[in-house]
């Protein structure tokens, strides 16, 4: 049986449950193979498969995306951050805080096709009653500003595979 599961998306986005994976979770562009593996980033050029960078000492780094230009990458912290490095220089851009009192757990981040904005999900923990509470954060991709949030429904909450 395979164990990746492909996401959509305009790259190549590999999912692999099984918890004793080495690449957790995989993007594949015209130029780069990026595999996230908790703790760790790496970038490959995707035709002669050479390891071009690793960046290490980070916690629960499972998911990301890869701007449509293929300048930046976003990767996504179980937990209250994202991480944007660039693709040029193979450096950390910056760290984003997510909104006060949100998380993002089990989800995965969408550059817009056109790479203007940048789709973070989150959720919140209401009450016994409501359960969680899930939005989609949408970040401007100049300054990675957020713009606005949207509460939607589990159903259009873009989390991993089961």
């Amino acid at each position: 049986m395979d164990r990746k599961i492909q996401i959509q998306g305009k790259w190549q986005r590999l999912f692999d449950s099984d918890l004793g994976a080495r690449e957790f979770f995989t993007i594949i562009t015209e130029h780069y193979s990026i595999a996230l593996s908790g703790g760790s980033v790496s970038v490959s050029d995707i035709t002669t498969k050479n390891k071009l960078s690793t960046k290490k000492g980070f916690k629960y780094l499972y998911t990301g995306d890869v701007s449509p230009d293929e300048k930046v990458l976003v990767a996504l912290e179980n937990g209250k951050h994202f991480y944007l490095f660039s693709l040029e220089t193979l450096s950390l851009l910056k760290r984003v805080t997510l909104p006060r009192g949100y998380d993002s757990t089990d989800a995965y981040p969408s550059f817009s096709p056109g790479g203007s904005e940048l789709i973070v999900p989150v959720s919140r923990y209401k009450d016994e009653t409501l359960g969680y509470l899930f939005f989609l954060c949408r970040y401007d991709t100049q300054n990675y500003n957020l713009i606005s949030m949207t509460e939607v429904s589990f159903n259009d909450f873009p989390a991993w595979p089961v």
